[in-house]
């Protein structure tokens, strides 16, 4: 079945994920969902681009773009967010994919819409954007360089993208990051001591 979602519905159902996706991890912002939906469609279109006569359900893309990060027990089909869907004229069987998805996209994603979400939100994660994210992280949480520049290493050795747009796309961001982190750990070596234990 491929879903059909009016702009109007698509509106209200942003204006929804908005503030709940604001504040989650103590760094987003207002115009994170629509970045992020920026950053789908950028991912998709690389994607259509290696391979044109891919089906996607870019109802269901847009769902699991808005929604990705959420907890999936928010989504629920008896949750303020199910009864929305449903307003919008979303069927049961398509809030329970949608759960499905946000449960896995990031972890295991099976359908080309979960790789597209998961390379989109993991691409956001990597780069000038994604170092950036880790340093206020990290300053909040009081973390010291050699820490901080520790895991933005660990991050980019573990970035493992699901589509060939998203290895593509993430590339140069990647070598930026682990290069930053490599220079960030010498320099901070140079002159930082290590915290009393």
């Amino acid at each position: 079945m491929t879903l059909t979602l009016a702009a109007a519905a698509r509106a209200r159902l942003l204006d929804f994920v908005r503030p709940i996706s604001v504040g989650l991890d103590g760094v987003t912002n207002f115009g994170y969902v629509e970045r992020r939906l920026r950053v789908v469609e950028r991912v998709l279109e690389e994607t259509l681009r290696d391979a044109p006569g891919d089906a996607i359900d870019e109802s269901r893309l847009f769902l699991l773009a808005a929604f990705a990060g959420l907890p999936a027990r928010r989504i629920d089909a008896e949750s303020r967010a199910g009864l929305l869907l449903k307003s919008a004229g979303i069927p049961f069987e398509e809030v329970r994919i949608l759960v499905s998805s946000v449960n896995r996209y990031e972890s295991d994603p099976r359908s080309l819409e979960e790789r597209i979400v998961h390379d989109a939100v993991l691409l956001e994660s990597v780069g000038a954007y994604g170092v950036t994210q880790l340093l206020v992280s990290g300053a909040r949480e009081r973390q010291t360089l050699a820490e901080m520049a520790n895991e933005i290493a660990e991050k980019m050795a573990a970035a493992r993208f699901a589509t060939p747009a998203g290895r593509r796309l993430a590339a140069d961001r990647v070598a930026f990051a682990t290069l930053f982190a490599q220079k960030l750990a010498k320099e901070a070596g140079e002159f930082e001591t290590a915290p009393a234990s």
